[in-house]
């Protein structure tokens, strides 16, 4: 995984990519943090009493941490949302209290996504296919990704009728024309 898609909110991650690269990745990096903050011997009283929070006792190590965390963890949620082909959007259910963050660590480290390529990507857990394919000739698993990201290769058929269909052509038809009187 490069840093692009670190940070990125595109596409779909299993659940042992969160966990590992969304959830123990971002710990150890705030271990660390802490650490520097206790190395250098920053004060610890980094945020103002007025905040409302007391004595915090983050310094800038863990603040900048904490912040780059809160990123990565809402791209990873994102990722995984778009797993069980929902919205990024969903991550927005943190904001319920309590219920809503259990929910969403559920969801997001315990259940599967859907099998099958999905309108957010292929499956991160679909096997490649061998270099020669199952018969006939090798076929890449799935179509390129395009630069706004993966999307179907085959448009919508066009309509056959009703609402969408096109008016049937005017003129040169045989019907009398209506007489009066």
């Amino acid at each position: 995984m490069t840093l692009a898609q670190w940070f990125s909110f595109n596409g779909r991650i299993s659940r042992k990519t969160w966990w590992i690269f969304y959830f123990l990745i971002p710990i150890g990096i705030n271990i660390a943090a802490s650490a520097l903050d206790g190395q250098f011997s920053v004060p610890q009283k980094a945020l103002p009493d007025k905040s409302g929070m007391g004595e915090v006792g983050m310094g800038p190590f863990s603040i900048i941490a904490a912040l780059v965390g809160l990123w990565v963890g809402l791209a990873g949620q994102a990722k995984r949302w778009h797993d069980r082909d929902k919205s990024g959007w969903w991550v927005l259910v943190n904001f319920i209290p309590v219920i809503g963050a259990i929910w969403a660590f559920i969801v997001v480290g315990f259940l599967r996504g859907t099998p099958g390529p999905n309108r957010f990507g292929p499956d991160p857990l679909a096997p490649e296919l061998p270099p020669g394919g199952y018969g006939g000739g090798y076929q890449p698993p799935y179509p390129p990704q395009a630069p706004g990201g993966w999307q179907p290769q085959n448009p919508p058929p066009p309509p056959s009728g009703g609402w969408g269909a096109p008016p049937p052509p005017q003129g040169g038809g045989s019907v009398p024309p209506i007489r009066r009187g």
